[in-house]
């Protein structure tokens, strides 16, 4: 909706909630998608918010509490009384019940799960046991799935027990006696077979599937390799115990991405956090690692006032070579990081990354340098000078090409999330490099600028 109709709707809404028209509001309400419902009260304060979430109805509410931004939806949980919590929750297919519940205090989420019914509380209580960020922790527990042996009259009775326990389904899974998983088979394939032919000459045996262990961003990249819509989870012994679907996977993916572009910029703040201590806690590891990052480039500066004292031009150029080498380098990271969270890259390429990136750094260095060093020699007519600022500049560009492509990967290779390396690291090292290549070649050639 536009932001005008969402003017208008806001006003309506308010002014009806002032005016207490309780059957008024209910109806409108139902006249909107649950992700415009949830769009719509992530537009209004807390008390209002309480206000209408109260007048839904359970199945309703269910799909609006799942879509609601983090921040509004942590409030709402706060509130609600856990009888309309287990209300609300258990109409939830598990995995998205199983996303609401981690959120709650401990005791607060045993109090819901006490509150639900048996069998929906169990399956929470399951999934629950999965480590965080796995398929076992992402997937639901509802599936239909099919004996190898039954008819496709059979299967087409299975689904009709399991819709209305389950959202949208795009195949039933085939398994043996063990319940191990053998096939898949498309809803659009089953529906044009005779009703008497078996599933197991139908279904596709080539089945794509992942372990219940396997990290969240391994399946978005599983997804996304072989263009699927869902994908079945198993156990280790092949066992179908779930079902990934593609708008699980497109909540991490994005989830995931906020997570990065947070690290990358030394925060982990969300964008509607509004707490100010919370918002300098979350940047204050970005601010710690700029100020020891100043102090070690000060104390290199230090080192060098010998030579900035006997040619002051040198100063003119330190902020120009310290900010293009922090840009480069930040530039290489973002495409590794990113090519690294796709599956693009392996870190088995650090190698050929390294040296491709260089090549990179080369070409750039010399435009870079060159141009600069043409500057610096015009300016201050001495052809010796314009080479120091000009081979500075290349040596840093190339050496924060390198690093911004090295560090990420090396960061994978020991079990270190890579975005981290992104922001205040690479930024740290390139201003320190930076300046001590420039300095350094300066010393290297000081009677030729001062001759």
């Amino acid at each position: 909706m536009s932001e005008e109709s969402l003017r208008r709707i806001l006003e309506n809404f308010r002014r009806y909630i002032s005016q207490d028209q309780r059957f008024l509001l209910r109806d409108l309400l139902h006249t909107f998608h649950p992700a415009d419902v949830a769009s719509i009260l992530s537009h209004m304060d807390n008390e209002e918010v309480e206000y209408l979430f109260d007048l839904l109805e359970p199945e309703v509410a269910s799909e609006v509490l799942r879509e609601m931004d983090e921040d509004a939806r942590e409030h709402l949980l706060k509130r609600l009384d856990p009888e309309r919590l287990s209300e609300v929750v258990g109409r939830m297919e598990s995995d998205d019940a199983v996303d609401v519940i981690s959120e709650l205090p401990r005791e607060r989420a045993e109090e819901v799960l006490r509150e639900m019914a048996p069998e929906a509380s169990e399956e929470v209580r399951e999934l629950l046991q999965h480590p965080e960020d796995t398929a076992g922790r992402l997937m639901a527990l509802e599936v239909v799935a099919v004996r190898q042996d039954d008819t496709v009259d059979q299967a087409i009775a299975a689904i009709r027990k399991a819709v209305d326990e389950m959202g949208e389904f795009y195949y039933v899974y085939v398994v043996d006696d063990a319940g191990r998983l053998v096939g898949v088979l498309p809803l659009a394939r089953l529906l044009v077979s005779r009703s008497d032919r078996k599933v197991s000459e139908i279904m596709n045996q080539d089945v794509v599937s992942v372990p219940e262990d396997m990290d969240q961003e391994e399946v978005a990249q599983v997804f996304r390799r072989y263009d699927l819509v869902a994908v079945p989870v198993v156990d280790r012994e092949d066992r179908l115990i779930g079902r990934i679907t593609v708008d699980d996977v497109m909540e991490v993916l994005e989830e995931e991405t906020s997570e990065d572009i947070g690290r990358m910029a030394g925060t982990g703040e969300t964008i509607r956090e509004e707490i100010a201590w919370k918002i300098a806690g979350a940047r204050f590891p970005w601010i710690l690692t700029s100020l020891v990052s100043g102090l070690i480039s000060g104390s290199i500066i230090g080192a060098f006032q010998g030579t900035i004292g006997r040619f002051l031009p040198l100063t003119v150029f330190i902020p120009i070579i310290t900010a293009m080498g922090g840009n480069i380098g930040l530039q290489a990271a973002s495409i590794t990081v990113r090519g690294l969270a796709l599956g693009k890259i392996d870190t088995f390429e650090l190698w050929r990354r390294a040296l491709r990136e260089a090549r990179v750094g080369v070409i750039m260095g010399v435009f870079c340098g060159g141009t600069l060093g043409l500057v610096a020699a015009i300016w201050h007519k001495n052809p010796a000078f314009g080479l120091v600022v000009g081979v500075a500049m290349w040596g840093a560009i190339l050496v924060a090409a390198t690093m911004g492509t090295v560090v990420p990967i090396l960061f994978r290779k020991v079990q270190v999330d890579p975005a981290i390396a992104a922001g205040p690291f690479i930024t740290m090292s390139n201003d320190i490099t930076g300046l001590a290549i420039y300095l350094g070649i300066a010393t290297a050639m000081l009677k030729w600028l001062v001759g």
